[in-house]
């Protein structure tokens, strides 16, 4: 089943069309991996489906299990996380100065009950919700094996971590679908192999869906169920990762002739 379908997306900018008429589908619970050179349209249809653009022409159907389908396209970008769709960025979006935890907790404000008269006299029903929400961000950066710096600020972390963190606020708001946009951007092999290992357990025991844009083949190659390329704003294939491996359409587009789907410069561009 679909989670989500991309129908004939086409997204341009100055008379340049950035996305040409894009359609694939997302699976319930996978792992779907987009990538393609830079300047292929990759951020650009994220960023439809998040609705910060508006593309002309096309459809964005989001239809979780047991729910009703929704077009996305209608909607303002706030309304996309009340739906149960998180976002990552390329670039950090953390709160600088503040602890690890709490950047985390912050993300649990939307499974507060309790109202703004019961928070500011700190009655019952608010100590309460403030006591489940800390428990539930202390195992879930348990989970994500960030329990040890639970408690230092953001900004005197490596750059690795913080990305970590960016991926606990994403999942803290209990999202049925997470978009990841080049995820592994800055970090180092070991940390891009820990990457690997905790999306991949995340995914497994809350059951989101992931979308993600990666550069680092090895990491997608690893860790998707599915990859969909694009290509000069185009859809140019969908797979597993040994059928993409051996698409000749992908060897002929990034990689010419003898040469492996894996190298990272396949990407790039």
């Amino acid at each position: 089943m679909s989670i989500l379908k991309i129908q004939n997306l086409s997204m341009s900018f100055g008379g340049i069309l950035a996305v040409d008429d894009v359609s694939f589908e997302v699976r319930q619970g996978d792992v779907h991996a987009l990538i393609g050179p830079n300047g292929a349209g990759k951020t650009t249809v994220l960023n439809c489906i998040s609705r910060f653009y508006t593309p002309q022409s096309g459809a964005v159907v989001f239809q979780p299990a047991r729910d009703a389908s929704t077009n996305l396209l209608p909607l303002k970008a706030h309304q996309i996380g009340q739906l149960g769709i998180a976002r990552t960025f390329q670039n950090l979006e953390l709160f600088a100065e503040l602890t690890v935890f709490d950047n985390v907790l912050m993300a649990r404000s939307q499974a507060m009950k309790s109202n703004l008269f019961e928070t500011l006299l700190s009655l019952p029903r608010y100590r309460r919700d403030e006591s489940e929400q800390k428990h539930y961000t202390e195992q879930l950066l348990e989970t994500l094996g960030l329990q040890t710096v639970a408690y230092s600020v953001v900004k005197d972390l490596p750059y690795g971590t913080q990305k970590m963190v960016e991926l606990a606020r994403a999942m803290a708001l209990e999202p049925k679908l997470i978009l990841l946009d080049e995820p592994a951007t800055g970090m180092n092999a070991k940390e891009i192999e820990g990457l690997g290992s905790q999306l991949k357990k995340l995914q497994s025991l809350t059951g989101a869906t992931l979308l993600l844009i990666e550069h680092s083949m090895p990491l997608v190659m690893r860790i998707s169920d599915q990859i969909t390329v694009m290509h000069n704003g185009r859809f140019l294939a969908q797979g597993t990762p040994a059928e993409i491996k051996k698409d000749s359409a992908v060897i002929e587009a990034y990689l010419g002739k003898n040469k492996n789907v894996t190298h990272t410069s396949a990407v790039n561009g």
